[in-house]
């Protein structure tokens, strides 16, 4: 069994947030079932943290936790497009207010086109993409999304409350 993991449930173990230990049970769950992975995208948003200070230190983390690096295949990146497709057209335009819910329009000054938030990337259609093509499930900590748009995708840890 090939498990893949994301970002976010990496980030809690650094960080020792209210996901890890949910987080290092399900590593150690996945990694006496068979491989650990993550893609480079894990990896750079990982760098891009700050907490790393070299390649090395980063290496020796992933290490620590018998995660290797793989790359997507093709059928993963066309399907995190695919999703990614769907996910844009479908996102409303305009803001919503988190407090009070109010909707409001706000328009670029340079085309007068609505602007639209993003809450997701491609990078996380990637994750989820390789996780569906390559691998068996995926530790993440953002089942909403990825059972919306990968649902045929095993995610760890099943327990989790819907956001």
């Amino acid at each position: 069994m090939i498990t893949s993991v994301d970002t976010n449930a990496l980030l809690a173990l650094l960080y020792d947030d209210d996901y890890t230990d949910k987080s290092e049970t399900e590593l150690r769950r996945a990694y006496r079932d068979g491989r650990v992975v993550i893609t480079s995208i894990v990896y750079a948003e990982l760098s891009a943290d700050g907490h790393f200070d070299s390649t090395s230190e980063l290496n020796q983390f992933l290490e620590d936790f018998s995660i290797q690096v793989t790359e997507p295949s093709q059928e993963a990146l066309f399907q995190a497009g695919e999703r990614f497709q769907r996910y844009s057209a479908r996102r409303p335009d305009g803001l919503q207010c988190p407090s009070c819910g109010a909707k409001q329009t706000v328009q670029c000054e340079e085309c007068s086109e609505d602007l639209a938030p993003r809450q997701h990337i491609a990078a996380d259609f990637i994750i989820g993409g390789h996780a569906t093509a390559n691998c068996d499930a995926l530790v993440s900590f953002d089942t909403a999304f990825y059972e919306t748009y990968f649902p045929s995708l095993t995610i760890y840890p099943e327990s989790l409350p819907h956001d």
